[in-house]
């Protein structure tokens, strides 16, 4: 099955609250480059028109050894908690498509639970911020924790989000949340890093380069040194365009206060085995 049939684009997003006018006020200048890209993105989505958007985010509840689905059918959230209630996103998820990823994971043995429960259906900032600009209408939503699993599980987890897409027969768009290091400076959140910066710059090639065999790569020291909260994200990412062809464009970095933020896109094309990072070492 050709992936460009379903999955469509895939997208990363960064998730300051402050990007959110309501939430950031005056200190949204500092952040045009981000929301300038996130614009951009909204109006390929919209030309894309999907049935469902796939997201992952860092700050959703996450069981150590699995990833995490939700299958609460209603889903929502509000900025409250940074001063503005009255933003909120709701919007339903697609129970179905949800399910059938729960399954393909499963089956591919990915870890993977269902999260039903009671207040399973809110929704973090790592979902929030990128739904306010990219949804610019209400779309069905399959909503995806990352894990404490290897790089290797994420992929695989990619992998699998893709063979649902396509079981169930969804034009899909999956955005990875994610934010890069938040050590870039003396003031940043987590302290300063000089490898911060070196982190990020190194992510920003792989991600433009659209070759994904860096990311097996990285020096762990390296990823602890940085300070990251998006690159299992990513890794995902990666694995649903395992074994095609894709164009990769990083559309915008910055990190004006200490966190990087970079957006970027992904579309994938036709079939090409000679990508697929299964069975070479490091992957599986």
């Amino acid at each position: 099955m050709n992936p460009v049939e379903y999955l469509k684009l895939c997208c990363v997003a960064p998730h300051p609250p402050i990007l959110v006018p309501e939430v950031g006020g005056g200190e949204v200048r500092h952040v045009q480059k981000s929301a300038a890209a996130l614009e951009t993105l909204a109006s390929e989505i919209e030309e894309v028109a999907p049935d469902v958007l796939v997201i992952m985010s860092p700050h959703t509840p996450i069981c150590r050894n699995a990833f995490t689905v939700k299958t609460a059918p209603a889903l929502g959230g509000s900025f409250s908690m940074f001063g503005a209630p009255q933003v909120r996103v709701d919007a339903v998820s697609d129970i179905e498509l949800a399910m059938a990823v729960l399954k393909r994971a499963r089956e591919m043995g990915v870890p993977c639970e269902a999260t039903g429960e009671r207040g399973a259906g809110d929704l973090d900032h790592g979902i929030l911020v990128p739904l306010y600009f990219l949804a610019k209408r209400s779309y069905p939503l399959v909503c995806l924790s990352l894990s404490l699993l290897d790089f290797e599980a994420h992929y695989m987890m990619g992998i699998a989000i893709r063979k649902a897409v396509e079981s169930v027969g969804r034009k899909a768009v999956f955005i990875a949340s994610g934010d890069m290091s938040h050590r870039l400076i003396p003031t940043a959140p987590a302290g300063y890093s000089p490898r911060g910066a070196e982190f990020d710059a190194l992510i920003v090639d792989i991600v433009s380069s659209g070759d994904f065999t860096g990311l097996f790569e990285l020096d762990s020291r390296l990823v602890d040194e940085a300070g990251e909260c998006g690159l299992r994200s990513l890794v995902t990412m990666a694995g649903t365009v395992d074994g095609c062809a894709r164009s990769s464009e990083v559309l915008s970095y910055e990190g004006p206060f200490g966190v990087g933020y970079m957006v970027a896109r992904m579309r994938p094309g036709e079939p090409d085995a000679t990508l697929s990072l299964v069975g070479k070492d490091g992957t599986t």
